[in-house]
C-alpha cells in the first residue's frame, strides 16, 4: 500500500508541476469561500450561489490557507491529500473483500496511475468530489464490516455518521448508500438491531445537521434546486431515460475508463475502442459469476454499488450530464472488480497494458497545452492561466478594479488578486450569448454598481466582443478604449452606467 501511495503522489506532483490543469472559476469559488471563512465571515452551508454540495471542501481549504497561505497550491494540496486517501481506501476495500494482495495491488494501481477523467476531478476542486469519494469508500467499508459483525455498534454509528456527512457534502452519496442499506436491512431483520438503527439515525442527523437546518429555514430549497434542473439552468429531470443510458454507455463510461477524453466531443480512437473492449471483456464474466455464485459476496457487493449507481443516475437530474464528474463513484468498485479478474501472467500483462495506456493518455494531455487536462467542455470557456497576472496588473494600474466579466473570468481573477479586482459575472459566456452568470457572490455586482469607473472583461469570445462594441455604439459611446492581453479583451473609459443590461444582455 505504501508503495502504491508513493507512486500516486509522484504522478500527482508531476501533473501539478506541469501546470496542465487550468485554475478556473468553480475552483476559485472554493478558494474565495475558504478566504472568507479565514476572515471570520459566517461559514456558508453550501457552495456559493447554489443550495446543494456542502462547504466541507472550503473548510478544509480554509485550514490549508491558515497553515500555508492563500494560493492555488494550497487548494490543490488539500485535493492531493484527499486523493491519496481515496487511493488508500480503495485498496482497503479490495483487501477486506478479497483478502488477496494481488487484488489490493491491482485496484490501487488503477486509481494511482489514474485515467484522465479521474486526474482532472481529483486535482482541481469543484467543491466536494474528492470528499465524496473518500466518504463513500469509508461508507462501503463500514457496510462490509457490518455484514461481518451485524451487532457491532461502531459500524452502525459509522454508517450513520458517514451517510449524514455525505448527505450534506454531495447528493451522490445516495449511490453508495443503497448497497449499504441492504446490508443494514438484513442485519435489522435477522438480528433485531433496533437500538443500533436508532443510534445510526441519531449519528446521521447530527452529521447532516447543516443540510436540515438550511432546508427547514429555506422552504426545502435543496430539493427544489435539484429537482428543478440545477437552479433552472437546464431541466434534466425531463430528459428521457434512453437518452441518459446512451450518455452513460457511450460518453460517460468510456471517459471514466480512459477510452476517451471527457472534455472532447469525439468519442474515441481505435486504441480507445480496444481499451473499452478489454474492460468489457473482463467485467462481463465478473458480473455473470457474481449473479451465478452466491459465495462471491465481495463481487456482489461491488456490483450492487454499480447497479444502485446506474439506477440513481438514470432516474435523477444527475443523468443529464454523463461527461465525467458525476460518474466518479464508479471508479473504486470497477477498479476492484477488474483487479479481481486479473490473475496469472496474462492478468499481469493486461493490467500493465491498461496502466501504460492511462499514463500515456495523461501524458499526451499534459504535453498538449492548451487545453491540457481540463474540466471545461466548451473551448470558449477553457481559458489558459498564462495571461492572468498581466491582466490583473493592467486592471490595477488603470484603477479598473470593478466591473463586469463572464463567469469563467470573474471569479478566478477575484481569487488570484486576493479580491483586489472583483468583477460581476453578468456578461454571457455561451457562444450564442444566451447565458450570463451564475452570480455566485452578489457583493461583486453590488460593488460594480457603486463604482465610479468600470471595465468589461472578456476572454476567447469574439461574438461577445462584437456584441459589446455594437452595444457601445448604439448607446452613442465612441471614445471607449480597448486593450487586448493574450486571450483577454478589456473595454474601459466609458460611463459606469454601461452595464450588461444597458448593452442588451439579459440575465
Amino acid at each position: 500500500m505504501v508503495g502504491v501511495l508513493v507512486l500516486a503522489l509522484v504522478v500527482r506532483l508531476i501533473i501539478l508541476l506541469s501546470g496542465a490543469v487550468t485554475f478556473h472559476s468553480d475552483e476559485a469559488i472554493v478558494g474565495l469561500m475558504a478566504r472568507h471563512i479565514t476572515q471570520g465571515q459566517p461559514i456558508p452551508i453550501f457552495f456559493y450561489g447554489q443550495s446543494y454540495m456542502g462547504s466541507l471542501d472550503a473548510l478544509f481549504v480554509a485550514l490549508s490557507f491558515k497553515l500555508f497561505g492563500e494560493s492555488v497550491a494550497s487548494i490543490r494540496l488539500i485535493q492531493t491529500l484527499l486523493y491519496l486517501a481515496f487511493v488508500a481506501t480503495t485498496m482497503l476495500i479490495a483487501w477486506r473483500l478479497t483478502a488477496d494482495r494481488r487484488v489490493l495491488l491491482g485496484a490501487g494501481l488503477l486509481v494511482a496511475v489514474a485515467s484522465p477523467t479521474l486526474v482532472v476531478y481529483t486535482t482541481a476542486s469543484l467543491g466536494g468530489y474528492n470528499e465524496l469519494l473518500v466518504i463513500g469508500n469509508l461508507l462501503l467499508l463500514a457496510g462490509w464490516e457490518l455484514s461481518q459483525q451485524p451487532r457491532a455498534w461502531r459500524w452502525w454509528l459509522a454508517i450513520g455518521a458517514l451517510t449524514g456527512l455525505g448527505w450534506w457534502t454531495h447528493g451522490l452519496i445516495a449511490t453508495y448508500t443503497l448497497p449499504v442499506a441492504l446490508i443494514a436491512l438484513w442485519a435489522l431483520l435477522k438480528h433485531k438491531s433496533l437500538p443500533q438503527v436508532a443510534a445510526a439515525f441519531v449519528a446521521f442527523m447530527l452529521c447532516s445537521a447543516p443540510w436540515w437546518v438550511y432546508n427547514l429555514t429555506h422552504d426545502w430549497e435543496t430539493l427544489r434546486f435539484l429537482l428543478g434542473g440545477f437552479g433552472g439552468v437546464a431541466n434534466p429531470a425531463h430528459m428521457p431515460i434512453p437518452d441518459k443510458l446512451i450518455g452513460l454507455g457511450f460518453i460517460g463510461w468510456p471517459g471514466l475508463v480512459g477510452a476517451r477524453y471527457s472534455w472532447q466531443s469525439t468519442l474515441w480512437t481505435p486504441l480507445g475502442w480496444a481499451v473499452l473492449i478489454v474492460w468489457i471483456a473482463i467485467l462481463v464474466p465478473s458480473l455473470l459469476r457474481a449473479l451465478r455464485t452466491p459465495d462471491q459476496r465481495g463481487e456482489r457487493y461491488m456490483w450492487g454499488m454499480v447497479a444502485g449507481f446506474t439506477a440513481i443516475f438514470i432516474l435523477s437530474s444527475f443523468g443529464a450530464d454523463a461527461t465525467g464528474r458525476y460518474l466518479l463513484p464508479l471508479v473504486a468498485p470497477l477498479s476492484i472488480l477488474l483487479a479481481a479478474q486479473l490473475r496469472g501472467r496474462l492478468g499481469t500483462v493486461v493490467l500493465a497494458t491498461l496502466l501504460v495506456w492511462q499514463l500515456v493518455s495523461v501524458g499526451n494531455a499534459v504535453a498538449n497545452q492548451p487545453p491540457g487536462l481540463t474540466p471545461q467542455f466548451d473551448p470558449i470557456t477553457d481559458i489558459p492561466n498564462t495571461d492572468d497576472d498581466r491582466v490583473l496588473a493592467f486592471l490595477q494600474r488603470e484603477g479598473l478594479t470593478r466591473g463586469y466579466a463572464t463567469y469563467w473570468v470573474a471569479y478566478r481573477l477575484a481569487f488570484l488578486s486576493h479580491e483586489q479586482v472583483t468583477l460581476s459575472p453578468l456578461l454571457p459566456y455561451k457562444a450564442d450569448l444566451s447565458i450570463a452568470g451564475p452570480e455566485r457572490y452578489p457583493p461583486y455586482t453590488e460593488a460594480a454598481q457603486r463604482a465610479d469607473q468600470i471595465a468589461l472583461v472578456t476572454a476567447k469570445h469574439p461574438a461577445l466582443d462584437a456584441a459589446i462594441e455594437a452595444g457601445l455604439r448604439k448607446l452613442g459611446i465612441n471614445n471607449w478604449q480597448r486593450e487586448q492581453i493574450g486571450d483577454y479583451v478589456i473595454y474601459y473609459r466609458f460611463p459606469p452606467s454601461v452595464t450588461p443590461h444597458a448593452l442588451g444582455f439579459d440575465y
